[in-house]
């Protein structure tokens, strides 16, 4: 892949030779200009993959970047640089802007540095041009770690779940939890979803990046290709979840059994860990290793893994854009909706990931549409969970989609067939369908919400009535990028999408009774996050803690900036990150970013607060933890 090129257009002498200087030693092509005059021609000729301008010739640099670029004008980046925040508030958000006053030659190389390392690497620097953001949902782990590699970059790469140093683009060390080094990188190494931040080292005063990625000693010596082949033999497929219980059996097969010194360490941790998770932080194989052997001895009637007590389990539909991760943490059953490119139909979340579908939305000619999952997907998932459980099922709005008309129907087909499974004298399965009145993660929270209150021992009909209570509380609001998908998917019409567009309107739209309602409208993305906190300030009282999750449309920067805002401006306990789905994404499109606040009750924040690793109260474990945004 052919590193981005750059063209500086700047008439202060010393700041475009500095710019010059400092990125031609990171080994990009830069070409220089004096004026716009001389940029456009260079322009024309040569097609840089970015362009850095003075904020003064906007109105030339907006003709640079649109004059003799074919397909490439799209694809280019604009860094323009001014003397005040103020002069950046009316740009496009697509425009990156940089307040130079005051900022070291080094510190400006360092953020076009960055913008151009984001490029060649695949994500994109955060507003303020400190650091690079990504999603792994969009950039798997390893493909991004082979981006850092090619760009021999130092610094730290931070996921909710660990992070890993890089020294000129070489890993030396790695921490996951209790998790340290090898172990520790094989673990994050397989993450394919997340919020993922990248701080790299900053310049010294010489031009050179920092010696090392965060200090501390070198735990890893092994090459990058070495650690991939590593991490993905260390991949058991079917793994027990880490909430799973774990106990020896005692009998005949335990004493006549010879071990590995491997499963004797095993066997000697499982009486004080209880649960695979812990086992996996206590020991200090790769978690593959330990997985194999857990799972050879339970073939061997020696170990017995068992789900958590949870007499309540929660089903969910693919809506609520829960990570399968975090889902899998809880113990939520996800029932996916079916999404239709032409005639290929897809089953969300299993076999069409969210950057499957946003290349595939993007790309076209098919605009897709959604199908909600037939009665006898939710026959199969009650069948399967039901019986020794009971079951809450928490769906999408009714006013949206006949998701929760046909779980209602295999409900009253299947609960006295469950009922004919309990023994005579046991009262009978309890199975309660809720309508959340929500999308996205206005539905997603309530289902998170219900698998928390069902570990702690509530049962359904509590569980459905507190949901009932909190339903309301739910202030769901989002920005969408561009009014094109809005007219595609014929929400509104094309005319209206055109002039709106032409003069950068950005609806705001939000959940109420039931339905996506519009609730205001901006002009300029970058008004957009400030007008959503004022929105929520209406609804919400600052003061008080929230629960806050961020849903993003192939967005993970404008998700990032939200984010910042909303931990800015109210007392966040807990905030989730995630990638949008299909069902909202096909009618929003690419750069959707919502957000939903709820603000418990007193007597509500014990019963929602996350789990510990065991299923019980507690704090959270580095594998069972909610999806938090990574943080520097």
């Amino acid at each position: 892949m052919p590193r981005p090129s750059v063209l500086v257009v700047d008439p202060e002498v010393a700041r475009r030779r500095s710019l010059s200087r400092g990125l031609t030693g990171f080994g990009y092509e830069v070409v220089p200009a004096v004026d716009a005059k001389e940029g456009k021609l260079f322009l024309a000729e040569l097609a840089p993959d970015v362009v850095v301008a003075p904020v003064g010739l906007l109105d030339s640099a907006g003709a640079l970047d649109s004059a003799g670029a074919g397909d490439g004008a799209a694809r280019r980046a604009l860094l323009l640089l001014g003397h005040s925040e103020e002069e950046g508030l009316d740009l496009p958000e697509k425009v990156f802007f940089l307040v130079v006053d005051g900022l070291r030659s080094e510190d400006l190389v360092f953020r076009v540095h960055l913008l151009l390392l984001g490029r060649e690497v695949g994500i994109e620097p955060d507003t303020s041009l400190e650091s690079l953001v990504g999603d792994l949902s969009l950039v798997p782990m390893l493909e991004l770690l082979r981006g850092l590699q090619r760009g021999a970059v130092t610094g730290r790469l931070v996921h909710a779940k660990g992070e890993i140093r890089l020294d000129a683009g070489e890993v030396v060390s790695a921490a996951a939890g209790r998790a340290r080094g090898i172990k520790a990188f094989c673990r994050l190494g397989l993450l394919d979803a997340g919020p993922v931040r990248v701080m790299v080292a900053p310049l010294s005063a010489d031009g050179r990046p920092a010696a090392s990625g965060g200090g501390g000693e070198r735990e890893i010596t092994e090459d990058l290709t070495s650690l991939i082949i590593r991490a993905l033999e260390d991949r058991v497929h079917e793994a027990p979840e880490a909430r799973v219980l774990a106990r020896i059996e005692i009998g005949p097969a335990l004493f006549a059994a010879t071990f590995t010194p491997q499963q004797k360490e095993l066997l000697a941790a499982v009486p004080a860990c209880r649960t695979v998770g812990r086992l996996l932080d206590a020991l200090p194989a790769p978690d593959g290793e330990i997985l194999r052997d857990l799972l050879s001895l339970a073939e061997r009637g020696i170990v017995v893994l068992e789900e958590p007590e949870a007499p309540v389990r929660v089903v969910t539909d693919s809506t609520s854009d829960l990570s399968a991760d975090l889902a899998r943490a809880h113990g939520i059953e996800v029932v996916p909706l079916l999404v239709f490119f032409g005639e290929q139909a897809f089953h969300d979340g299993i076999d069409l990931r969210p950057r499957e579908f946003y290349d595939r939305l993007e790309a076209g000619p098919h605009h897709p549409r959604t199908n909600p999952p037939l009665k006898g997907d939710f026959l199969k998932v009650y069948r399967q969970v039901a019986g020794p459980h009971d079951v809450v099922s928490i769906h999408l709005s009714e006013k949206l989609s006949q998701t929760l008309v046909h779980a209602r129907a295999a409900a009253a087909e299947v609960l006295p067939e469950l009922a004919r499974r309990r023994a005579e004298g046991e009262r009978p399965v309890k199975l309660e369908l809720v309508d959340s009145q929500n999308v996205s993660l206005g539905l997603g929270l309530l289902a998170l919400f219900a698998a928390r209150m069902a570990r702690r021992k509530l049962e359904p009909e509590a569980i459905a009535r507190r949901l009932a209570e909190m339903r309301p509380r739910l202030h769901v609001l989002f920005v969408v990028d561009t009014l094109d998908y809005l007219a595609r998917g014929g929400r509104i019409g094309k005319a209206r999408a055109l002039v709106g567009n032409l003069l950068g309107i950005k609806p705001i739209l939000g959940v109420a009774d039931g339905e996506v309602v519009a609730v205001d409208r901006v002009r300029g993305g970058r008004a957009a996050h400030p007008r959503l906190i004022e929105l929520w300030r209406e609804r919400v009282d600052s003061r008080k803690p929230v629960v806050a999750g961020i849903a993003h449309a192939k967005a993970p920067v404008w998700a990032d900036r939200l984010r910042l805002l909303i931990e800015e401006s109210f007392q966040v306990s807990e905030l989730l990150i995630t990638e949008m789905g299909p069902v909202v994404g096909t009618h929003a499109g690419p750069g959707t970013v919502g957000a939903v606040l709820f603000q418990p009750t007193a007597d509500e924040l014990p019963l929602i607060a996350p789990l510990g690793s065991d299923g019980a109260d507690g704090a959270d474990s580095a594998r069972d933890a909610p999806m938090r945004v990574a943080r520097a």
